[in-house]
């Protein structure tokens, strides 16, 4: 074994172990032109192999060594690079934690080149819940708005709270119904606080490993808020005196559903929709204002619209003349009617070869009757039982 040069400048921290790190071993072969430079290539082959990202030997050289400056009676200044011992533990940033190391042999292949045959350990996170893989990844940026302020029976409301509401409830929808991974594009501060806590002296090393793991989005909804309005009207009887209330509302939500990685436009559209006294009525008495329940309202018709391009629902279990859907939670209602469809062979556009999704033919109509936080159970009210089957489509 070669001699090492001391270590002098580098405080390593130890490998504590957490529930929400692992350790990845990757076995390496390092080179360089002298014996740190083999080690550093190693650590970054390593790094490269476990975490998929780009680093440099001389990077990394740099996080391994330290450079020393001492100056002398005289005010000469003279300075040295300091190596660390043949195992420890390294903190690499956001690209990885190398939370221990071992070198087995350092030798030197020829007068340019050494060689160092390695073990390193790599901390990897390991996210809670289902694997990101497995859902599409959206964000609901915030909508923009035409005026300062909707009338809402006879108060002036500021638009930026009624926008904040519906961006809120729309979150809601679409974290609800399981099918997508929702991220945070909003909370960017508290965000930026915790993660500067992982990277501090006070968080165990292995704390560092949630860094670097932020997503990014596959869709991004985008859209622009029109129109919140809703009056109260009152009309007195010339006969009786007697005077009469009734209610009307409107609204009008212009939104973009766009591929984040090509900002291709997927699906664009306008929900355009007019309250009638009935429905203002129920409002107040459900959620105590219109605002809310507008807002409710176009955010339940967005997502439905949004997730049946992207995720239609689908049958899961048949039994008799139940049907149970892969969905639940607040967006669907006890009492809602849908539609069932069989699904038939794919078909393509003759021009552009794009799919155009499945033939469908509808045969049956379902009343939903039990909503859980995961799925639906729904019973067959209207057509042939006997067609519906795991994976039929349903629609509203």
């Amino acid at each position: 074994m070669n001699r090492w040069i001391p270590f002098l400048g580098l405080l390593l921290l130890l490998n504590c172990g957490l529930t929400t790190a692992a350790e990845q071993q990757v076995n390496v072969t390092g080179y360089g032109a002298d014996q740190k430079r083999a080690i550093a290539d190693g650590l970054a082959q390593a790094i490269r192999q476990a975490k998929g990202v780009s680093v440099s030997s001389e990077e990394m050289l740099h996080s391994i060594a330290a450079r020393v400056s001492t100056s002398n009676n005289e005010g000469d200044r003279s300075s040295a690079v300091t190596a660390i011992n043949q195992s420890g533990t390294l903190s690499m940033k956001t690209r990885g934690i190398v939370s221990r190391y071992d070198v087995h042999s350092v030798s030197m292949q020829d007068t340019h080149t050494y060689q160092a045959e390695m073990t390193v350990y790599i901390s990897k996170y390991k996210k809670p819940g289902l694997a990101h893989e497995s859902r599409r990844k959206l964000a609901v940026m915030p909508f923009h708005l035409d005026r300062r302020s909707f009338s809402l029976l006879g108060d002036n409301t500021a638009s930026f709270k009624v926008e904040e509401e519906l961006r809120n409830k729309l979150i809601d929808q679409f974290t609800q119904s399981r099918r997508v991974a929702v991220l945070d594009r909003e909370f960017g501060d508290e965000f930026a606080q915790e993660k500067a806590l992982w990277n501090s002296t006070d968080a165990n090393i292995q704390e560092r490993a949630k860094l670097g793991n932020v997503l990014g989005v596959d869709y991004l909804v985008v859209g622009r808020l029109t129109n919140v309005n809703s009056r109260k009207h009152q009309k007195t009887l010339d006969l009786t005196g007697e005077t009469l209330t009734s209610y009307s509302g409107t609204a009008q939500l212009d939104y973009k559903i766009i591929l984040a990685a090509s900002r291709q436009v997927k699906w664009s559209d306008s929900i355009r929709v007019k309250f009638s006294d009935k429905q203002i009525r129920t409002m107040l008495k459900q959620y105590g204002s219109s605002q809310s329940g507008i807002t409710q309202h176009l955010a339940r018709e967005l997502a439905q619209k949004a997730l049946s391009n992207i995720y239609p629902m689908r049958v899961v279990a048949v039994k008799g003349k139940t049907i149970v859907l892969n969905q639940g939670g607040k967006t669907l209602r006890k009492g809602e009617l849908l539609d069932v469809f069989m699904i038939g062979e794919e078909m393509f556009d003759p021009y552009t070869k794009e799919s155009l999704g499945n033939l469908e033919e509808q045969i049956a109509k379902v009343k939903v009757i039990r909503v859980n936080a995961k799925t639906t159970y729904a019973k067959v009210v209207e057509g042939d039982v006997e067609l519906v089957e795991k994976n039929s489509i349903v629609r509203r």
